[in-house]
């Protein structure tokens, strides 16, 4: 469910799932499991995140995604670098070292694929770096004995594909 409602990508790099420079995603927890053992698995509680953010993240403290827009937060230039635009983006910015040159580095070469696959007319490699994996979860076939988010499933990118509402690329 968290992957679908972070929209396929890292809630905290914004990351892409496919994108080369993501070894995988997991779930994480918001309020660390040091600290709050019985908010495991307390829904509002976990992050869908890559595997890097997960490890940099690890036990530290960061605004909570659903409630601070992290866009609010950070500015990605296009030289790739991050600009913190207030003080929890300067959390974020320590925390996951966001400003790391090798992070700098990919999300300069990505944005300069993108640009160029723009400029070019490329729409195969734009969907190929932009549109939705091909795996996408068939939310109906998961029943969990309290589900307060029925509505959730017709919501699903599953389900907006099978209507034939899913756009090529997000």
């Amino acid at each position: 469910w968290r992957r679908d409602e972070f929209c396929l990508r890292c809630v905290l790099c914004l990351h892409r799932e496919g994108w080369p420079t993501t070894s995988g995603f997991e779930i994480d927890h918001l309020i660390p499991l040091s600290e709050r053992e019985d908010l495991k698995c307390h829904y509002p509680n976990l992050l869908y995140v890559c595997r890097r953010c997960n490890s940099l993240k690890s036990d530290l403290r960061i605004p909570d995604p659903c409630l601070v827009a992290y866009g609010d937060c950070l500015r990605v230039n296009r030289d790739g670098s991050v600009e913190a635009l207030n003080a929890d983006g300067r959390v974020l910015v320590g925390v996951l070292r966001l400003d790391r040159p090798e992070r700098v580095r990919q999300r300069r070469m990505i944005l300069d694929i993108l640009a160029q696959a723009e400029e070019t007319g490329n729409t195969r490699q734009l969907r190929d770096w932009l549109g939705y994996p091909p795996d996408l979860d068939d939310l109906r076939r998961f029943k969990p004995p309290t589900n307060r988010r029925l509505e959730g499933i017709e919501e699903s990118y599953f389900a907006s594909r099978e209507r034939g509402e899913l756009p090529e690329i997000y």
